[in-house]
């Protein structure tokens, strides 16, 4: 139990002891023990007045019983600090390492510097998210996806028991209309553009951009393709490996690599779809055009063969870098693509990710379910999908209401079995 004294009356190193006075004026101490009997540390807190002692003194024991205290030290942490435990915490590999280690070395450190964890309120992270904007420049969709990770640290250090409260949950609703006003406009290629873009691409990399418009892969899925993951005979591209830049440095020797990595993740990885189980794969159509493609790259350019190893994952790529010694990486593919759409005489800014954009609008004018084109474009829940592609089916209540006018006008044969079984996820 916490004991509330005065020092003067009872600790003989007291400067003020032995005090005789019934009300001399002198400090109140609470003494008590963390959680842990025992072996939890012994800690001191002093007080002005005996009723704020008495008043920390229950509250420290309330909290002791329901596993809700926190210890000061917790509180003091640096969000720094608990920031790189958080990123060193868990498979950060497959979160997206790199991303939390640039954004915590360009929005975090800069702005809280050494703030204690536990004096961040939800005041701070509002000038924080206007700071980001206002001063640096950054979109406000970038500040959103900053904060969402910051709110993921800040539930860790909840969880390991810095904190008692995540304080970005009392900011949840301005957070939604902060993603509001951050909605994007999509925009698309168009084919010909494409085609351009691929036409002005050295040979070995033109099928990078079908791969992309044809089958709907990220950059970075497209960039790791390997043979082994075509059915030809089934028309299906099996999709479970991608290229980032969150690998493992190795021990940097020289100079040069000692400047290149700074200690930060920036080795190219050959590495499972991140946020996805490792047995996790999604079959994707392949168009008899892009089949075709497939085929003819093999022909001129073969394939390069990769062993497992540190970052890699063994196959036979369609891809590699110019000299053939090592796989594929972004710097080269952004520096292809920028050349490309400018020999092309392209001046709108198309990204690789224009590409994905056009396979799913595609699809979806053409009336293939959204279902199944988020299964394509591996999103979770077809809700993402419809969302950022609703302006491509504009017709599709009419469509539906076209159908069922249809059935119940007896305008068509409608033939449905009476009970089926369907695959469900398990709650």
């Amino acid at each position: 139990m916490a004991k509330v004294f005065q020092k003067c009356k009872e600790d003989e190193k007291s400067k003020y002891y032995l005090c005789l006075a019934s009300r001399c004026g002198h400090p109140w101490t609470v003494r008590y023990r963390e959680p842990g009997g025992r072996s939890g540390s012994q800690r001191e807190k002093s007080f002005e007045k005996k009723t704020p002692a008495d008043q920390f003194a229950a509250k420290v024991e309330r909290e002791k019983d329901l596993g809700t205290y926190i210890a000061p030290s917790g509180f003091l942490t640096p969000l720094v600090t608990v920031y790189r435990e958080f990123i060193k915490s868990g498979d950060r590999v497959s979160g997206t390492r790199y991303q939390y280690e640039t954004s915590l070395r360009l929005h975090i450190e800069p702005y809280f510097q050494s703030q204690p964890i536990g004096a961040v309120k939800p005041k701070d992270l509002v000038n924080w998210l206007r700071w980001m904007v206002e001063e640096r420049g950054y979109e406000e969709s970038t500040a959103v996806n900053r904060y969402e990770t910051l709110s993921g640290v800040f539930s860790y250090a909840v969880a390991n028991d810095y904190i008692t409260k995540n304080p970005c949950h009392h900011m949840r609703a301005g957070r939604q209309r902060a993603k509001r006003r951050a909605k994007k406009t999509i925009r698309l290629p168009t084919l010909a553009e494409i085609a351009a873009i691929a036409a002005n691409m050295p040979g070995q990399y033109q099928l990078l951009v079908w791969l992309m418009a044809g089958c709907g892969l990220r950059i970075g899925e497209a960039m790791a393709v390997t043979l082994q993951q075509f059915d030809f005979e089934a028309g299906l591209l099996y999709v479970d490996r991608q290229i980032t830049q969150d690998g493992a440095n190795e021990e940097p020797k020289t100079k040069r690599q000692k400047v290149i990595t700074k200690g930060r993740g920036r080795a190219h990885i050959i590495r499972h779809l991140k946020w996805r189980d490792h047995d996790e794969v999604r079959a994707v159509p392949l168009p008899r055009t892009i089949e075709a493609k497939v085929k003819e790259h093999l022909i001129l350019h073969g394939t390069f063969r990769v062993e497992k190893g540190l970052n890699r994952m063994e196959g036979d790529y369609l891809f590699a870098n110019v000299g053939r010694t090592n796989i594929l990486m972004y710097s080269l593919v952004d520096r292809l693509w920028r050349n490309a759409r400018k020999a092309a005489g392209i001046t709108r800014k198309i990204t690789t990710h224009w590409m994905r954009h056009f396979f799913a609008s595609a699809g979806l004018a053409r009336g293939v379910p959204v279902t199944d084109m988020a299964e394509w474009l591996g999103h979770r829940d077809p809700k993402i999908t419809l969302q950022t592609y609703a302006h491509v089916m504009p017709d599709a209540p009419d469509r539906l209401r076209s159908v069922m006018d249809a059935v119940f006008n007896l305008e068509t044969e409608l033939s449905l079995p009476l009970e089926f079984e369907a695959v469900v996820e398990a709650a």
